[in-house]
């Protein structure tokens, strides 16, 4: 396990980070999470990240955080091109026992870049883990998903996925590329059957095991807003009422105007509440 620094953030390859516990934490509950894993949305800014790895350092600073950037070039990777960039990643969440039921692990999730990355780390992980339904969970566990997920039209993948792309030129330079990649999967899906992405990513989403620390007793926080513009409140709504009737764990945190993947900046109390409330029920599912 590389060494980690309690102040930064250590890189585990291209576009996975990690951050080691406070050197003088003391954790405040000893059911606090002993590791955070967020999933940012699609090219997010560091700094915009760092708020939420400081958000949580603050909350439960005995954890180890993992911070993983969504990147476009998941549209073009093959599968075992993604299955290398998380390998220095499964190789620390193995030697740290999360494999082995010895961590209580909060993951969130951001966007359907985040989601899209998610599973992707999840088919790296099981692929390095080949025992992982030997193991079912049994620490506690949470999933909070934040602005997604977002429908299979065009319009709402590309702007789901290039929101928050600032630069003009780059930003319709990425909307082609879903364009691109949605053409590729649409002819694909009519002459062969196969689903799109977005369409694999709703549906895997519903699963009970999308983690090996993830199962259908996890509880699942949706955080969305009627005043999102990228991911429809409805489309979310929709997916976590497929959720709940797959016998899911779903909890919902709604907002009337917050904008996309923007919730904890403008409502921050009610955001982290919610979280900790999430984590307490999480343990409160395995006591």
């Amino acid at each position: 396990m590389p060494t980690t620094s309690s102040s930064s953030l250590t890189p585990l390859g291209r576009h996975v980070f990690i951050q080691g516990p406070s050197s003088d934490a003391v954790p405040a509950s000893p059911n606090d999470p002993t590791v955070v894993v967020i999933f940012g949305w699609m090219s997010a800014r560091m700094s915009h990240l760092k708020k939420y790895v400081s958000s949580y350092r603050e909350i439960y600073p005995g954890s180890t955080i993992f911070l993983v950037r969504s990147e476009l070039h998941i549209f073009c990777a093959s599968n075992s091109t993604m299955d290398a960039q998380f390998k220095p990643m499964c190789e620390v969440i193995e030697s740290l026992g999360c494999l082995e039921n010895r961590q209580r692990i909060l993951t969130h999730s951001f966007s359907n870049g985040g989601a899209l990355h998610l599973l992707a780390f999840n088919r790296a992980i099981s692929l390095w883990n080949k025992n992982m339904a030997e193991h079912a969970p049994h620490n506690p566990s949470a999933l909070i998903i934040d602005s997604a997920p977002g429908g299979e039209t065009l319009g709402r993948a590309q702007n789901a996925l290039t929101a928050h792309i600032k630069s003009p030129i780059f930003r319709r330079i990425a909307k082609i590329i879903v364009f691109l990649v949605y053409c590729f999967a649409w002819t694909r899906g009519q002459i062969f059957g196969i689903p799109s992405p977005i369409a694999v990513m709703l549906i895997a989403l519903r699963r009970p095991r999308i983690l090996p620390w993830i199962d259908a007793r996890t509880p699942r926080l949706y955080v969305y807003s009627h005043g999102d513009e990228m991911v429809p409140a409805e489309d979310i709504e929709a997916h976590a009422l497929l959720s709940e009737s797959a016998g899911l764990d779903v909890r919902r945190l709604c907002f009337e105007k917050s904008p996309h993947v923007a919730h904890a900046r403008f409502h921050p109390e009610e955001y982290w509440s919610a979280v900790r409330k999430v984590w307490a029920d999480a343990c409160a599912r395995v006591a």
